[in-house]
């Protein structure tokens, strides 16, 4: 059979490069189409890249925790009866040498990587796929540690352990420790937004009292759901009546958007994912619950894809169940806004006559892209959304 290229997906329009995680095939071993040959991260989620072909795996160019460009050649397979000349041949082909990579990167650029970094002992590093992934989040190396799983692989709680006593060591000025892909993702990210979008914010307090009560009814009949599913539903109901909200600016037009895909932002020690519940305007409250929960899950371990962060089109982000009463964020390119949410507080307010009453208040910022949305539209989602709330 002829050669086959395995190359760094591109899973998205904005991925520009991806972290190998961890090779599952060493190089002579067989592998057939569709069995998983590497572990990657991307800007957004860490997932496995499956073989195009079946065949041997001849040469890995790249070796795990270096960062490849989308669409770069990574490994080669074959039959196993190619001479080493038409492998190179082809790498020769594509015109690199690997990048990012530790160890020596003469052309050929074959020679890059064969093997996984060494142990201390002389021999390939024995560690778990989610051992790797830790380290290399943490900026952690993998040679020092003596791994407490079967045959002295490194598993998890090694790593821990390690990143424990690293941050227990007093840092230096020279002290560097290299960004996540996800972070580095982050980072072009909100520099677009800063850079290409004019935003400005508008905050309005929303009157919870209503929607607090159905969340308690709903509890009660064993239905669980949270203030952020209660908002999203609210957002989802408003949103058609306020097109410019849910649509993307191109050139000199704005593409408003057929479905309302709502991203839910999410935090994580390594970054933030932003998953989407898709066609939120046509799920019951119940429905979106138990997708907002299924998302969660699969944020804190790592198992979202791309599928489950593709195509939102207005971004909802909420702080308030870490006490922040309110705050600003940044715009998720190409959308144009996003709405930022604080924690419910008790807030006094004009009764009958001269009476004080504490009113359930809940404080929502609306950032939007100024070229698209101006005060008053902004003004009015607020007012919108405050009686969507008040009318469960």
């Amino acid at each position: 059979m002829a050669l086959t290229r395995i190359i760094m997906p591109k899973t998205g329009a904005e991925m520009e490069e991806g972290r190998i995680l961890a090779w599952r095939k060493q190089e002579g071993e067989r592998i057939e189409q569709g069995e998983i040959l590497l572990e990657i991260e991307t800007d957004k989620a860490t997932m496995e890249v499956e073989a195009n072909a079946s065949g041997l795996l001849l040469k890995r160019l790249y070796r795990e925790g270096d960062a490849v460009p989308a669409t770069r050649l990574i490994a080669v397979l074959g039959e196993g009866n190619e001479s080493e000349e038409e492998v190179q041949g082809l790498i020769r082909t594509e015109g690199q040498t690997p990048l990012n990579s530790t160890l020596a990167a003469s052309p050929p650029a074959v020679h890059a990587t064969s093997q996984p970094a060494p142990a201390a002992g002389g021999g390939p590093i024995k560690a778990s796929p989610l051992a790797r992934r830790l380290a290399g989040e943490k900026g952690i190396d993998l040679a020092p540690i003596q791994g407490t799983g079967p045959g002295g692989r490194i598993e998890k709680d090694d790593v821990l352990r390690a990143a424990e006593a690293s941050a227990a060591r007093p840092s230096t000025p020279d002290d560097l420790a290299p960004l996540s892909t996800m972070r580095r993702a982050i980072a072009r990210r909100v520099i677009r937004s800063k850079q290409e979008i004019p935003d400005f914010s508008v905050n309005m307090p929303m009157e919870m009292t209503v929607a607090l009560k159905k969340k308690k009814e709903l509890e009660a009949a064993g239905i669980r759901v949270s203030i952020n599913d209660l908002v999203i539903l609210a957002v989802s109901r408003v949103l058609p009546s306020h097109p410019d909200l849910n649509a993307q600016l191109e050139g000199d037009s704005l593409r408003p958007h057929r479905e309302i895909n709502i991203g839910l932002a999410v935090g994580a020690d390594d970054g933030l994912y932003v998953p989407t519940i898709r066609n939120a305007d046509r799920l019951s409250l119940e429905e979106i619950a138990a997708e907002t929960r299924r998302l969660a899950v699969k944020a804190e371990q790592k198992q979202l894809n791309e599928a489950d962060m593709a195509g939102g089109t207005f971004t909802v982000s909420n702080l308030g169940m870490f006490g922040v009463e309110s705050f600003t964020a940044i715009i998720m390119p190409p959308q144009t806004a996003i709405l930022s949410l604080g924690s419910v507080v008790d807030r006094a307010v004009r009764g009958e006559g001269d009476s004080v009453v504490w009113q359930p208040t809940m404080m929502a910022t609306l950032t939007v892209d100024h070229r698209v949305v101006d005060g008053l539209s902004a003004a009015r989602f607020l007012r919108d959304l405050n009686s969507q709330l008040m009318s469960f």
